[in-house]
Order: structure tokens, then C-alpha cells, then sequence
């Protein structure tokens, strides 16, 4: 007894019919189905995003007022245009675990 793949089994075997070949031909059939003899679409170049230097001002700006009210903690320092606003903490990890703590109690 021969043993059947679930191609077989499901009627899309490609040893039956013509395969490939069958398969191509109805895809080109249901695509002058759906576009009725008028060649496909074709595909242009997407533009990148260009942002002016004033938007990006903008967005840098934006995203360290939500970083500075996301993270209240007293290590951060307010931030200028080009400094660090990571300030290593000199307390230990105990302290600021318990710190950390006391503000959801």
C-alpha cells in the first residue's frame, strides 16, 4: 500500500495536473479578471522622510520633557541641548531600592 502526502490528500499534489505551470495560468487568469486587460500598477520609489532641523529640535525636545515626567527620580538632571542627562547615583543599591520603594507606599 503506497502512502499518500497531505498534497494527495488535499487535491493540490503538484504530480497531478500540470503543477506549476497550472497554477501560474490561474493566477494570470484572475489577475486580467481583476484588472480587465489594463497592466499592472507600476511600483514607485517611496521618498524618504526628510525632517527639518527645527522639526527634529522639536522632537528632541518632546522626548526629554516625557522622559523627565516618565522617570521622576533624583538622578536626573535637566537636560541642555548637548549635555548628559544620566547622573550616575552615588547612594547603594540598598538605598535606592528602598527609595524606590517608599514612593509607591
Amino acid at each position: 500500500m503506497k502512502t499518500t502526502t497531505a498534497f494527495e490528500v488535499s487535491g493540490n499534489s503538484p504530480t497531478q495536473g500540470h503543477g506549476v505551470e497550472s497554477v501560474r495560468r490561474r493566477i494570470m487568469e484572475a489577475f486580467e479578471r481583476v484588472h480587465g486587460g489594463m497592466p499592472a500598477p507600476v511600483k514607485t520609489e517611496k521618498q524618504p522622510n526628510v525632517y527639518s532641523e527645527a522639526q527634529e529640535q522639536r522632537f528632541h525636545t518632546r522626548a526629554k520633557n516625557l522622559i523627565a515626567a516618565a522617570l521622576p527620580s533624583s538622578h536626573l538632571s535637566k537636560a541642555t541641548h548637548d549635555a548628559d542627562w544620566i547622573v550616575v547615583p552615588s547612594e547603594s543599591a540598598e538605598e535606592l531600592i528602598a527609595e524606590a520603594l517608599r514612593r509607591f507606599d
